[in-house]
């Protein structure tokens, strides 16, 4: 393409994951031409969904979309994602049998029940009450507003949790959350995520997590969007970026806003304060006849001991995840082991053997349809590391960065992340 004067030029958004939709979508409202280059064959990034030929909706990595995520509500209509909600609690795997615990403002009948439990001591559960209390009230917005600068594990121990609670309950749910079951990252997470459980529900939506992108993507203006296009390297002249590379092209641009995932965003930009480094999970796609048993709830494994951190019945909870007649479990696996190993019939049986042992079931009930791995399912986020996150603005003349990477690591950050970078353009190219 022909170098084209400013006033003509698009904002190139490079990458339409859910940052580089959320400011597409809004520099397209105020009026502004975006041309949107993804280098994959669809829109999300790692919020993705593919329809297996026998009829089940994969996510890309069990995925939950937590519906009071502030940012979420003000780009997409939840009710418009046909939403099957999950229940407000959990079951808890201890080894010998499965122990439910529920929200009580939104379970009340469950209370006698959760209070004479021998899951963890009555006064944790006193405890867990009055923290649910503090941080229901909180005015966070997001992960970073709710940062504590110590770890998650630190926030738990200073509330007074005992082993027990932490260990049963608080290394597979948030550890699960963070992907950490050590806890060792900020406090956060754990904070900001449990205000949004209180508010609201973890819901999947009848197409699969992809509807929320697809949700963004149809407000903007046909033909912005391009996909298949990788970006190889930014334009600058003169102290300012003017435009992408892409297949050996020269894409003139008003102003350049990478959205891509950290990694790419770092090797685009040369900011070295994006982080780098990630942290993943390995999910197992199971299939069966035989109801899990377990209602709308994630199974925790409190033990610590199974090779699955937690069991998600995805089509009890949102029935359109599987055909007529059968169920599909996620079952979640962390750390690098099952990342690293490559024998996806070695993973889907210790898989379908976990599963199995935690629902009380015959491992012949559960087939292995599918393993997912996401090396880079959130970057890292250890206790101070939001003070030293970039922004919107870069230090380039013309180019902003539309990320997580200068929020937090989340979809509501992601979110925040697109909106920020829109306003940041928008007030410079009013100058």
């Amino acid at each position: 393409m022909a170098n084209q004067s400013p006033s003509i030029d698009p904002v190139v958004v490079v990458g339409a994951g859910m940052a580089g939709l959320s400011c597409a979508a809004a520099l397209a409202a105020a009026g502004r031409s975006v041309l949107l280059l993804e280098a994959s064959d669809g829109a999300g990034g790692r919020v993705r969904t593919d329809r297996h030929p026998d009829g089940f909706l994969l996510d890309r990595g069990f995925q939950v979309i937590l519906e009071a995520y502030p940012a979420l509500r003000r780009q997409v209509s939840i009710e418009a994602l046909r939403p099957g909600r999950f229940d407000a609690g959990a079951r808890v795997w201890t080894g010998r049998r499965l122990v439910p615990l529920a929200d009580p403002l939104r379970h009340p009948a469950a209370l006698p029940r959760d209070l004479s439990s021998s899951l963890f001591p009555f006064a944790d559960k006193l405890r867990l009450a009055r923290f649910a209390l503090r941080v229901r009230s909180a005015p966070w917005e997001s992960v970073r507003e709710a940062a504590a600068n110590r770890s998650a594990l630190d926030e738990l121990r200073a509330a007074g949790f005992g082993d027990r609670f932490v260990d049963r309950f608080g290394r597979p749910f948030w550890g699960g959350i963070s992907l950490d079951p050590a806890l060792g990252g900020d406090a956060g997470p754990l904070r900001f995520t449990l205000k949004m459980f209180l508010l609201g529900a973890a819901v999947l939506p009848a197409e699969g997590v992809s509807a929320v992108p697809a949700h963004l993507v149809r407000r903007l203006p046909t033909g912005s969007l391009h996909l298949n296009r990788r970006v190889e390297r930014i334009v600058t002249e003169g102290g300012r970026a003017t435009g992408v590379v892409v297949a050996g092209e020269t894409i003139a641009a008003a102003v350049v806003v990478v959205a891509t995932d950290p990694p790419t965003a770092r090797r685009l930009t040369g900011i070295e304060a994006i982080p780098a480094r990630g942290v993943g999970c390995t999910t197992v796609f199971l299939r069966g006849r035989r109801d899990p048993g377990v209602g709308k709830t994630l199974v925790l494994d409190g033990t610590g001991a199974r090779a699955v951190n937690h069991l998600a019945p995805l089509s009890a909870v949102q029935p359109t995840y599987a055909p007529a007649g059968e169920h599909l479990l996620a079952a979640v696996m962390l750390g690098v082991g099952p990342l690293a190993d490559p024998d996806d019939e070695r993973l889907g049986g210790r898989a379908r053997a976990d599963a199995a042992a935690m629902l009380g079931h015959d491992p012949a009930d559960w087939l292995p349809l599918a393993v997912t791995r996401v090396p880079f399912s959130q970057y890292a986020q250890p206790p101070g590391i939001y003070a030293t996150l970039p922004t919107a603005r870069t230090g380039t003349q013309g180019l902003f960065l539309a990320s997580e990477a200068t929020v937090d690591s989340s979809l509501n950050g992601a979110i925040l992340g697109g909106e920020a970078a829109a306003k940041a353009v928008l007030e410079d190219m009013r100058r």
